[in-house]
């Protein structure tokens, strides 16, 4: 202290400190009295220690006792409390205390200055660490709002009264509003587009339950975004993140998923077709087995009720021949007439016989491929005797035959299509309207083709329905019911004979299906003389080389009044004979005998006399092995069927090539 200086304060009593030092010694904070040095005008020059609690010795480094009687430059610096002499005086002086922060040393300290008579009681608080977890606190929160800020999602708070205590701005630019517009504003009021949405209802779920939710939400006409809603003590906090690619490729993904699916359910469904079509393949493959077997049954079964049936039909042919002239004599009408009808009667039986078995031969040579002049009208015929069953009780068959030559077919594929055309049109007629239906059978010719026309006034089709009628496995019935396959079968059978078959329909009102046909131009014979009716007919030589007694007995009675008759019962006797005597006309020659067949005799004769071969006419049964097909189909000699037509043997007789080289026998 200075000599000028002089103190000039009222002391404290003892008592008083007394009792302060004893209140305070065991605070944590420090507290000390500071007393004031006066100038002897009065004004305060600097404060003094009076006395110090063991908190305040600590913060201040030094001893009670030290500090006792000490100014507070001697003490503290400056920055300490020595520099807040001016704060002090001004406590003192207006009798008001005061608060602030200053630095000791490096600690930090909180000090609040209250006058006590004329001095202050002065309190020190160390703040050091709570300023620095203050000032983390402050960087952790500049930290976490520029990580929010910069965030490519969208985040927001709200308090307990749905005021917005934070909103980012990715929050805010999904809103439309700025930062500063939707802070500490009512979310519902800030955005009311959101009142009344599912967004609403589960932040108030949020609220009511302290929970957690998680939820997508279209927030844009193709925008999505993944919402996390969660309770945070007083506040709820929102963060949603931007989902539109995921719900894209998830779109995507589903809608490929779907395609699957449905290709998969397609090719099930077309697995389950192919399936039933394949078994309705096999059936029909079954069936058509049978029929093969059938219709191998039918050509041995023909063959071998031709034989004896030629025979019989020969016979019976005889016998009326025979008898008609004894009708016209005297006392024989009665009993000769009645004889004579009843063969007529067996004759016309043989005849019905004889129709049927080549019905069945017809579909046994279904597999052959030789085209050559056919009956267009006898192939109808046959297509409706076999298809009358179905025709009987739906429909009239009429018939509009035009003048037609014959057609270049094949006779059991053509007999076969008009099978197909006439039940495919009884199908499309109902049943048990007989009176009002009608199939029509049309010939006619355009020039080098020859038409045939089957109408029927049944159901039609569509014009969708008559563009696929033509597709194979394409049917209108019901499954099981049909195949698909009857036309487009039809259509190849056409085109194998050089033909096309094409179909015209008006729904309601029926369908008529159209075959063209190439016309089979005549073949012309040269070098065959023909017989002038007024000369009549020469008698001729005939050899007939058949196995079959009764059969060459037949041929015998019918050619036998006309013309002379060899008869050689094998193929091998027939050799020896022409070997010795080829002086015939013609040769009647059955194709399958049990010695040598016609095909061994004609092999033979063309080695050795193949000028006898013009002479030849192959007869046969119908049954042909595949040696035989290609015989006939390669040998371009006439052939008749068992039964024949006397007309048919004369004819070939008379049209015999005239005989040159000839040995043995006598020409005639």
């Amino acid at each position: 202290m200075s000599a000028t200086d002089t103190t000039v304060a009222l002391p404290l009593p003892d008592a008083l400190l007394a009792a302060l030092e004893e209140a305070e010694r065991e605070l944590p904070e420090a507290c000390m009295v500071l007393r004031a040095v006066r100038s002897p005008g009065g004004a305060i020059l600097d404060f003094e220690w009076l006395w110090a609690n063991p908190a305040a010795s600590r913060a201040l480094g030094r001893d009670p006792e030290f500090l006792r009687g000490r100014r507070l430059g001697e003490v503290s610096s400056k920055d300490g409390i020595a520099g807040r002499l001016d704060l002090l005086r001004q406590v003192v002086e207006s009798g008001r205390p005061h608060a602030d922060h200053f630095c000791e040393g490096e600690v930090l300290l909180q000090g609040t200055a209250v006058p006590l008579r004329d001095g202050v009681l002065l309190r020190l608080r160390d703040i050091t660490s709570d300023q620095r977890v203050e000032e983390g606190l402050r960087e952790t929160l500049d930290w976490v709002r520029d990580v929010l800020e910069s965030m490519p999602d969208a985040f927001f708070t709200v308090d307990t009264d749905w005021r917005l205590t934070y909103v980012n701005r990715n929050a805010a630019a999904l809103t439309g509003r700025s930062q500063e517009t939707l802070f500490r504003r009512v979310l519902w009021e800030a955005c009311p587009e959101l009142c009344g949405t599912p967004f609403e209802r589960t932040l108030r779920e949020v609220a009511a339950e302290e929970s957690y939710r998680l939820f997508e939400l279209r927030t844009g006409r193709d925008r999505w975004h993944e919402v996390h809603a969660w309770s945070s003590g007083r506040n709820i906090s929102t963060y949603a993140r931007d989902i539109t690619d995921k719900k894209r490729v998830q779109a995507e993904r589903d809608a490929l998923l779907a395609r699957e699916h449905s290709g998969r359910l397609e090719a099930e469904a077309l697995a389950q077709r192919r399936t039933h079509e394949l078994m309705a393949a096999r059936e029909r493959l079954v069936q058509s087995e049978k029929l093969a077997m059938a219709g191998q049954l039918a050509a041995g079964v023909g063959h071998e009720i031709n034989n004896p049936l030629s025979y019989v039909t020969g016979n019976l042919q005889f016998a009326v021949e025979q008898l008609t002239p004894l009708v016209r004599g005297p006392g024989l009408q009665g009993a000769v007439g009645e004889a004579l009808e009843a063969l007529r009667e067996a004759k016309e039986g043989a005849e019905r016989i004889r129709v049927i078995v080549r019905d069945l031969q017809t579909f046994a040579r279904a597999d052959e491929l030789r085209l050559g002049p056919v009956d267009v009208h006898a192939a109808l015929e046959f297509g409706v005797s076999m298809a009358m069953t179905h025709l009987r009780s739906r429909a009239q068959v009429e018939r509009h035959y035009g003048q037609v030559p014959p057609a270049l077919a094949h006779e059991a594929r053509l007999g076969q299509v008009f099978l197909h055309l006439l039940i495919n049109a009884s199908n499309a007629i109902p049943s048990g309207a007989y009176e009002r239906h009608r199939v029509t059978l049309t010939t006619r010719r355009e020039g080098a083709w020859v038409l045939a026309e089957v109408s029927d006034t049944g159901l039609g089709m569509t014009p969708e329905v008559l563009q696929r009628a033509f597709e194979p496995f394409f049917t209108t019935r019901p499954v099981g019911e049909g195949s698909g396959l009857g036309l487009s079968i039809c259509l190849g059978l056409v085109r194998s004979m050089h033909g096309e078959l094409t179909a015209t329909s008006i729904p309601g009102l029926g369908s008529t299906f159209q075959v063209r046909l190439p016309v089979s131009e005549p073949i012309v014979h040269p070098g065959l003389p023909a017989v002038r009716a007024d000369e009549g007919p020469s008698r001729k030589r005939v050899l007939v080389v058949d196995d079959e007694p009764q059969l060459t007995s037949v041929l015998r009675r019918i050619l036998g009044r006309q013309h002379d008759v060899v008869v050689a019962h094998s193929g091998r006797e027939a050799l020896a004979l022409l070997e010795q005597d080829d002086a015939f006309d013609r040769v009647f020659c059955d194709l399958m005998m049990a010695d040598l067949t016609g095909m061994d005799v004609h092999a033979e004769l063309s080695r050795r006399r193949p000028e006898l071969l013009s002479r030849f006419v192959f007869m046969t049964g119908g049954s042909f092995t595949e040696r035989a097909r290609a015989f006939l189909q390669a040998v371009p000699l006439p052939r008749i069927e068992k039964p024949f037509e006397p007309g048919l043997l004369h004819s070939l007789v008379e049209s015999s090539p005239p005989r040159t080289g000839a040995r043995g026998g006598q020409a005639v």
